[in-house]
């Protein structure tokens, strides 16, 4: 009788032994990736990683868990890409402007007035030179492109007067980011860059440290720039693009099919992220002029030649990327 006990005794701590060993297997096949979001939560750029994020986690039955720390949690865009080059840090959604100071070549998305729309950016990422220019990025940078996020047009605002010529910019102090190209172009457009990381601008604007900042509508409505600075000129100057990038350290250790699944993840993301950029461009526009801004839409012409040398610049130290830049422009 005693043994019979025994019997069933040593089975129910089996059935149990079993199952929670079961349980610790599967959670350590459970991937807990942190990503990166310089944005506040409810600006697209960090929709559209929570949205990834929220994706590949379902294409992967729960596989890969990645948690977004939006507001710059994780540190400045700099700090965060170093740790992903180093593999502290799995993913983050970054600017193409910070990428080209770890990758020169993706300095090309930083050209001013070289995308001027985005349906010419979505026709370019579908060419054999972006895939080109993808590789480019990934030899030199470390990191894994899984794709790009066009959040549109950057603008200037400032508190000082209305621009409507390159000369109107001389004098003001305009905050860019820290990017030689982004600095070049303001310079040549008139007025004079002050590199400084974004979560520094609104106290640089207090403390008149600048005249005012670039950047586009729906971040510029997001901050309630109009707090601070009253005049909007529709330069368009720069095309925003941020990027979807993966540690190489995190992205190695994938399989095939949960590779596929965070491409696929971010092709679909994109699809809804659009329609969220255009809604709040439309709806920051608005804001604006509610909020008593004043919007001027300058002739380009004298902005664009202005720039031309810091185009020609960038092709002059990177030739080989003369045809890729080509391409892009031809889709405009």
């Amino acid at each position: 009788m005693r043994s019979s006990r025994r019997i069933v005794v040593l089975s129910v701590v089996c059935v149990f032994l079993f199952v929670g060993l079961a349980g610790l297997a599967q959670a350590q096949d459970v991937k807990k990736w942190r990503m990166a979001a310089i944005l506040a939560p409810d600006d697209p750029m960090t929709m559209h990683a929570v949205d990834w994020a929220a994706r590949v986690k379902a294409k992967t039955n729960g596989k890969i868990d990645i948690t977004v720390f939006d507001s710059g949690k994780l540190g400045h865009e700099r700090e965060t890409t170093e740790q992903m080059q180093t593999g502290a840090l799995e993913a983050g959604i970054l600017t193409a402007a910070v990428l080209a100071n770890f990758a020169p070549v993706q300095g090309l998305y930083n050209l001013p007035y070289v995308f001027v729309n985005t349906k010419q950016c979505l026709a370019f990422d579908k060419t054999p030179e972006a895939a080109k220019l993808n590789g480019l990025f990934e030899a030199q940078a470390k990191m894994k492109m899984i794709g790009f996020f066009p959040e549109g047009f950057r603008h200037i605002m400032n508190s000082k007067r209305p621009v409507n010529t390159p000369a109107d910019l001389k004098g003001l102090k305009i905050r860019v980011m820290e990017n030689k190209i982004h600095v070049a172009s303001i310079n040549a457009m008139g007025a004079t860059a002050t590199p400084i990381s974004w979560n520094e601008v609104i106290t640089s604007i207090q403390t008149k440290v600048i005249d005012g900042f670039e950047n586009s509508i729906p971040t510029l409505a997001h901050v309630k720039a109009w707090d601070l600075l009253k005049n909007l000129a529709l330069t368009s100057h720069f095309y925003d693009v941020g990027f979807v990038v993966v540690a190489k350290k995190a992205w190695d250790s994938l399989t095939p099919a949960e590779q596929k699944a965070l491409m696929e993840a971010q092709a679909e993301a994109l699809e809804k992220s659009l329609k969220i950029i255009e809604e709040h461009d439309k709806k920051g526009l608005e804001q604006m002029k509610a909020n008593g801004v004043a919007i001027t839409t300058p002739d380009l012409k004298p902005f664009v030649a202005a720039v031309k040398p810091v185009q020609d610049n960038f092709l002059k130290d990177m030739p080989d990327l003369k045809p890729i830049v080509d391409k892009a422009i031809s889709l405009q």
